[in-house]
């Protein structure tokens, strides 16, 4: 599900740890004892405070649906009650790691989509979004998008923010679109802090589909998702700071939105800062990022790229080069 970076012309706008050591005795009572303490406070009586094992083991599901490993395990050692509800959902985790491996080919697993698709299914019938998820990924990448979007639905549902993301996307390449709903889903999903539903739904608000056309809302939601992390954000960031399009103009936010964008692989983004190092007269600097652009498919780099080779000695062509071919993106979230 590629989606445009920037609205098109068409669309109405200008842009295209501590070392351990070993106690003495005395520290080792005193730690002890302690610990005594510690464990005398936990054994109270229910009187003492909340009957968690009074929720109901529907409701407990529900609530743990969309948790991790680490989560589910801190929950099930609440008290016995919890353990047993949420015996389901530690099986499903299980599930879900051999349904990675083998839908990745690691972990000694050869990859093996049928595999991943069973193990995923199986996740999701003991109620883990996190599963449902997943096979709805492989049921959409094979084309069987109901059986997808019936997945995505479940996850939303029981308030997993990727499973309302790809249920918000899925909706806008629905047949007919469901375009309300979709706008729903992701702005349920951006609230979640799902980086990748944020930007979507300032694609959304930027290009007026659906909703009016919003450029303080579509600069927020591309600036929410631009400080978690997704590359494609810092990109338009750094435009609507360029143009003052909904963000106050600020070249100084823009060069550095443009600049984390490029430092993380995105190839316009490694052209035009390329341009801007040029304009500075940084021309080594110019070089390495407009070769990176080039070696990404931005032809329009090559060019401007030729033109600071021809000024540079032998040396520092040799230099830039080098300097382009040790290069590695910093971690980002697509």
């Amino acid at each position: 599900m590629e989606q445009k970076t920037w609205p098109d012309r068409s669309d109405g706008s200008r842009f295209t740890a501590f070392p351990l050591s070993k106690p003495s005795n005395g520290e080792g009572k005193t730690k002890l004892s302690r610990r005594s303490k510690f464990i005398s406070k936990l054994s109270l009586s229910p009187t003492d405070g909340p009957d968690f094992s009074a929720l109901p083991f529907d409701m407990l599901t529900k609530i743990a649906s969309p948790f991790n490993f680490p989560n589910l395990l801190a929950a099930s050692l609440v008290c016995k009650s919890w353990r047993d509800a949420l015996r389901p959902l530690r099986e499903a985790m299980v599930l879900l790691r051999y349904g990675k491996r083998f839908k990745h080919g690691r972990g000694g697993f050869r990859r093996n989509l049928e595999k991943a698709l069973d193990s995923f299914l199986k996740g999701a019938a003991r109620g883990s979004t996190l599963a449902m998820v997943d096979a709805g990924l492989i049921y959409w990448e094979r084309g069987q998008k109901e059986e997808a979007i019936a997945l995505y639905q479940k996850a939303a549902a029981l308030g997993d923010p990727a499973g309302q993301c790809n249920l918000g996307i899925s909706y806008l390449h629905a047949q007919p679109q469901k375009h309300k709903e979709a706008i729903k889903w992701l702005h349920e999903a951006s609230v979640g802090g799902h980086i990748r539903a944020q930007y979507q739904l300032a694609l959304c608000l930027h290009q007026g589909l659906v909703v009016d056309r919003n450029l303080q809302e579509a600069a927020r939601w591309y600036l929410k998702a631009a400080e978690g992390g997704y590359v494609r954000a810092m990109y338009n960031t750094s435009l609507c700071y360029t143009f003052g399009e909904g963000l106050s103009h600020s070249r100084r936010q823009a060069r550095k939105w443009m600049k984390r964008a490029a430092d993380r692989g995105h190839s316009k983004a490694q052209f035009e800062h390329g341009l801007a190092l040029f304009s500075e007269g940084e021309m080594m600097k110019a070089v390495v990022y407009l070769e990176l652009a080039t070696r990404s498919g931005e032809t329009a780099a090559t060019h401007v790229k030729n033109v600071i080779l021809q000024q540079l000695s032998a040396t520092s062509r040799d230099r830039a080069m080098l300097l382009a071919d040790n290069w590695h993106a910093l971690p980002s979230s697509r």
